[in-house]
């Protein structure tokens, strides 16, 4: 057997698996679709759950700043103003 024709085998056995590999993927999108599972839009992006658009968020728990810590005592500062003239 020569080389071109374990070439046309391997390409041959390849394909099969990738069409096999496709009807996976298209069966399970196709009962995923019917069932409620993930919804996509025109352009194949998943839509999330959530508020409608122009609509904000409800507000977090969270504090929208953290307070600042206080400054190291020292000569030294931590971080220094690079434009401020040295004295």
């Amino acid at each position: 057997m020569g080389f071109m024709d374990k070439a046309k085998k391997l390409a041959e056995q390849a394909q099969e698996k990738l069409d096999e590999a496709q009807k996976n993927f298209q069966g399970g999108q196709s009962g995923e679709q019917q069932s409620g599972g993930q919804r996509f839009d025109e352009h194949g992006r998943p839509i999330e759950d959530g508020p409608p658009a122009g609509e904000a968020a409800p507000p977090s728990a969270e504090p929208a700043e953290a307070p600042a810590a206080p400054k190291p005592s020292g000569e030294a500062d931590a971080n220094p103003d690079p434009f401020k003239p040295i004295e």
